[in-house]
This record gives structure tokens, sequence and C-alpha cells, in this order.
């Protein structure tokens, strides 16, 4: 039986759940975790409909249905609706989808070749950004933060 659990932030003294939806940022990467079994899923998700960057983001643009989302992935959701505890965590709030593509598919890189990792392909194209530095720091911290498994 499925539970669908609330997000929450994966460090929580750097972020806030209410940064989420304050108009600052359009996508997260996040990462579902299955304490029983050490498995774990690296994602990203868009928070508004339609909107890739902060630039377009509007007083009139919807939420996309990222409270109830637990990824694409069907082995994932299979586990989620089996009922085995899990976790939703948020790592990190970014301006575009772009970055959270970079950022997303870098994790599963990093971390993909590790049996408990349940990401099973990496599939993105997306243009380096010009703050190349900004998001390979982020993407240092996010590694430092989840520890090597």
């Amino acid at each position: 039986m499925r539970v669908n659990k609330a997000w929450e932030m994966f460090e929580t003294d750097m972020w806030d759940i209410s940064e989420v939806t304050d108009g600052n940022y359009v996508s997260f990467i996040y990462i579902i975790q299955f304490p029983e079994t050490g498995e774990y899923y690296f994602g990203k998700k868009q928070i508004y409909k339609k909107v890739r960057d902060i630039k377009n983001l509007k007083a009139t643009s919807v939420e996309s249905n990222w409270p109830d989302y637990t990824g694409s992935s069907k082995c994932v959701n299979e586990m989620i609706d089996a009922g085995m505890p899990y976790t939703k965590n948020i790592l990190y709030c970014v301006k575009s989808d772009a970055e959270a593509t970079i950022l997303e598919t870098a994790l599963i890189s990093y971390f993909g070749l590790h049996p408990d990792c349940l990401n099973k392909a990496i599939m993105c194209k997306a243009r380096l950004p010009k703050n190349r530095l900004d998001l390979f720091k982020v993407l240092q911290d996010l590694i430092d933060m989840l520890g090597v498994r």
C-alpha cells in the first residue's frame, strides 16, 4: 500500500522547505532512499509547469505535481507501492532546469555504479552553463554531503 511522504530538505541547516516555492527556484535535485535496504535514487523535478528558467517564472505560473512526485523510475515506484519505508529529500534547488539536469547527471555518474544506486540510465542533453565553477562547487558540496557509500 502506497504511503505518499512529504518532501524534506536533506540539509536542514542550509535549506528550509518553504524556499522551494519562494520564487527563487524552478527545479530541484533529490534523493529517494530506502533505509531498510540502503538503496537510493537520484532525480530532478521542475517546481512549476512549463517553467524551465527563473527568468520565465511569473506570478501566474502553476506549480507542478512536485509535492506528490516520487520519480520516474518504475522500480522505485513499485517499491513505494509495495509499502517499503522510504524518505524523499531535496538536495538542492536551482534557477534553471538545465542546472538541475547537469547536477542530476553528475550525481548519477558519480554514484551510479554503486550497487545500491537504483538509477539505471543517464539520459540528458544539456549545455554546460557559463557558471560552471559555481555548479562544480555545488556538486563537490553534494558529494561531500552524501558521502561515499
